[in-house]
């Protein structure tokens, strides 16, 4: 039960802000890996340009997609939130969904990279005909 809803408030939205810096750069390692090794993979070492607009356009809607899901941690927050600093969410829930979160969306980060590279391919198919 929250007691002071405008504290415990304000300390979830302290403690989630603080760490979408650290989700967001723990993505862009993963995508962009994603992204080189499934581009070179497409060309199989063809020399080839890469549409730099098209491409950045796919990888600034995935970073604003992936803030979108990072927001659902506020659901979560207030479903099992409690302002009581002894309870298993205050000590252990948060971190562990933290954590769990960053690790899945590492992963659709490198499936995102390799869905870019895949898109940009035929991309360039396209413009080729």
């Amino acid at each position: 039960m929250i007691h002071d809803f405008a504290s415990f408030k304000c300390r979830a939205i302290h403690y989630w802000e603080k760490r979408r810096i650290i989700y967001n750069v723990a993505l862009v390692p993963p995508a962009l890996l994603g992204f080189l090794f499934f581009d070179n993979l497409n060309y199989v070492g063809d020399p080839h340009q890469i549409d730099y607009g098209y491409v950045s356009i796919w990888f600034v809607l995935s970073a604003l997609l992936a803030n979108v899901c990072y927001s659902f941690a506020y659901a979560m927050e207030f479903l099992f939130g409690r302002d009581d600093p002894g309870s298993w969410w205050m000590m252990y829930g948060r971190s562990l969904m933290f954590v769990g979160g960053v690790l899945l969306a590492i992963l659709l980060a490198l499936i995102g990279g390799h869905n870019i590279a895949v898109m940009d391919y035929y991309h360039q198919i396209r413009r080729l005909r």
